[in-house]
């Protein structure tokens, strides 16, 4: 399959996989939020953020594991490959053995820990036992997903993705409709759906890698110390994004109410779904890049960078002006019954902060695909560590309440992403230190004039939006206007030969 070909592909199966996650996510969050209230479904980001934290320890490991495996992969070094592959499984056998020593006790006794009101203690400690249960299968089946990495066929990570989300709906569904109301569910049928996904990865790894298994022979200290000294950069990204990001909704139950931190948790539901999509996009360029670095092609590895990032904030620019045109809308008709401004107001100041990482999720990634992380790492870990501090000098001395813990995390992330992410990976690539600013110089031309063209086009419909109908054309004249703009104005002439020749002259 060719690479135009199989990018395609790729990119079909990931925005397929997207529009199934979102349109669950619609369609389950109200349908949970109606059954258990907004203050219990609250406690699923927290529970979901505070185990998160767990992966400290693991993510130094797996979110490097995938590169050095797919690097001796393909410089034709497949014992290397294979002692990655087998040092990976065994190591995060050994973390999760030592993390449920701590995570259970903590899980017995989380009233004490954190607001809990008293009908709802039991509900939650059983959400919080299935949602670090999926933090272990999910750890322990992460190298699985190495195999469509390797080979390209992204799509068939997709397809399990896919096949995840179909599972937790499916059980939450039956759960609510056979049982009485319980919050749990929701994290017992996450659970579930992971194992699924992770059947299906081990089988992927089998057909397409069948040459990668474990095997005791293969575990290697060495392997594994050489992973960790590149990876451990890559947990202190992760404290920075749980200092800046990952406290929000703990913040919010402590310091102001567990009421409003499940208004923020409703809130987050697009974001964090744009916020996935933004990194699937961009990982959809990922295998070529770790190739071209591989054999030393700077060149092609150059044009999958900038391709990657149009093609991210070709699709960002469109959710974002969509929702910044209708939201408010969506919102009332999604979320009936709550407080509609304060969800729509919490969900575009959060939107905010995604913006310019639309083009920036990819630069992201070069860090860590040159294996240059440290001085990255540490200046993220500045930021996370600022915006914490700054959200809890907000909260005590300002009246902003809930709006402090949505706002500070995404200034603080707006200016990281104009400022040395851009700069470092141009240095990390020797190339000229502005050379990617022309493109979000584009991506921001491109989604102002998308915006204000179909502001004037939505508010010279006919149509109002009262229901889910005018809404739903609203949305589309929305999406058309900023697709066509950002075809004029953000893509180049390889960006439109894969979307648009592919597409409308099926070449």
């Amino acid at each position: 399959m060719g690479d135009k070909k199989q990018l395609l592909v790729n990119m079909v199966a990931s925005l397929v996989n997207f529009a199934v996650n979102l349109g669950i996510g619609f369609a389950i969050t109200p349908f949970i939020v109606q059954r258990v209230g907004a203050e219990a479904y609250g406690f699923v980001g927290l529970a979901n953020n505070m185990v998160g934290y767990a992966s400290l320890l693991t993510i130094a490991l797996n979110s490097v594991a995938g590169r050095f495996i797919t690097v001796a992969y393909h410089q034709g070094d497949k014992k290397k490959a294979d002692q990655y592959f087998s040092s990976t499984l065994s190591a995060n056998v050994v973390l999760v053995i030592i993390l449920s020593v701590v995570a259970i006790p903590l899980i017995l006794n989380l009233n004490q820990v954190i607001k809990i009101s008293p009908h709802l203690v039991g509900d939650v400690k059983g959400l919080f036992f299935f949602v670090y249960l999926n933090f272990v299968v999910s750890a322990l089946s992460t190298v699985l997903s190495v195999a469509t990495f390797v080979k390209n066929k992204l799509y068939l990570s997709n397809l399990a993705n896919i096949a995840y989300s179909l599972v937790r709906i499916v059980t939450i569904v039956l759960c609510f409709a056979v049982c009485p109301t319980y919050v749990l569910f929701v994290g017992l049928a996450t659970c579930l759906g992971t194992i699924v996904m992770a059947v299906l990865n081990y089988v992927y790894t089998r057909r397409l890698t069948p040459e990668l298994r474990f095997r005791k022979t293969g575990v290697s200290w060495l392997a594994t110390r050489e992973m960790l000294s590149s990876g451990i950069w890559n947990a202190v990204v992760k404290m920075q994004q749980i200092l800046q990001d990952g406290l929000s909704l703990l913040i919010a139950n402590l310091a102001i109410s567990p009421l409003h931190m499940g208004y923020l948790s409703i809130a987050q539901v697009v974001p964090n779904a744009l916020s996935g999509l933004m990194g699937t996009i961009s990982g959809l360029f990922s295998p070529e890049q770790t190739r071209f670095f591989a054999q030393g092609k700077t060149n092609e590895l150059f044009r999958e960078l900038t391709s990657s990032m149009r093609i991210t904030g070709f699709f960002t620019g469109i959710i974002f002006v969509a929702l910044l045109v209708n939201g408010e809308t969506f919102i009332a008709l999604w979320q009936p019954g709550q407080n509609v401004q304060m969800i729509y107001a919490l969900m575009m100041l959060t939107m905010a902060g995604f913006f310019f990482s639309g083009v920036a999720t990819t630069l992201q990634g070069v860090p860590l695909l040159v294996n240059r992380l440290r001085n990255y790492s540490l200046a993220w870990l500045a930021c996370g560590a600022a915006s914490f501090v700054f959200t809890l000098v907000c909260v005590k001395l300002t009246s902003w309440g809930i709006y402090a813990v949505c706002v500070v995390p995404q200034l603080v992330g707006i200016i990281a992403n104009l400022s040395f992410v851009p700069i470092y990976a141009a240095w990390c690539l020797k190339i000229r230190l502005y050379k990617f600013y022309l493109i979000y110089l584009q991506y921001s031309f491109a989604t102002v004039l998308a915006f204000v063209l179909s502001y004037v086009a939505n508010r010279l419909l006919p149509v109002r939006h009262v229901g889910w109908a005018s809404l739903i054309f609203g949305c589309a004249v929305t999406a058309c206007v900023t697709c066509m703009v950002n075809v004029v104005v953000l893509l180049g002439k390889r960006e439109r030969s894969a979307l648009v020749d592919k597409f409308i002259r099926r070449k």
